[in-house]
């Protein structure tokens, strides 16, 4: 498995509340690489019980074996955007939660693959594959969540 994109993940009440629990998350400034400016946020989630629930729902639902090392969400203010970076661990997960639309940009860009920017979309990717966040070209805030996992 490179890649993997799985969508309508979760029922309309829990992407309400994941979506409410983002909104009241402490953030702190972070970037892709320690070499590359800070320019967008970032919230460890790995305390969180909702996180784990979630990661524990998707190894459920799509017959997974992977062990969770960590988990954060990232918040892409507009006109930001993400460097090009390999992930720790052997594969990531990543979930958009927001409301979107294709001409707000923002996809997640591999460097042989695009994968747009959906609400409720999971990702699923090696992380050998070097991938960043594209510009964020809405007026509003873009999260992804994340959870990096061994196999």
């Amino acid at each position: 498995m490179t890649i993997k994109v799985f969508d309508d993940v979760l029922s309309k009440d829990l992407l309400e509340f994941i979506n409410k629990e983002i909104s009241i998350m402490q953030w702190q400034l972070h970037n892709s690489t320690p070499d590359t400016p800070t320019n967008f946020f970032n919230c460890i989630t790995s305390s969180y019980l909702s996180h784990q629930f979630l990661f524990d729902l998707f190894i459920k639902k799509y017959s997974l074996s992977n062990k969770l090392l960590r988990s954060y969400v990232n918040c892409y203010p507009p006109g930001s955007e993400g460097s090009v970076h390999f992930d720790d661990g052997d594969f990531t997960f990543l979930f958009f939660p927001d409301s979107w639309y294709n001409k707000y940009k923002g996809r997640l860009l591999f460097e042989e693959d695009e994968i747009d920017y959906k609400e409720n979309r999971l990702v699923i990717f090696n992380t050998e594959l070097g991938h960043k966040a594209e510009i964020n070209k809405s007026n509003k805030m873009r999260h992804s969540i994340a959870w990096k996992t061994l196999k």
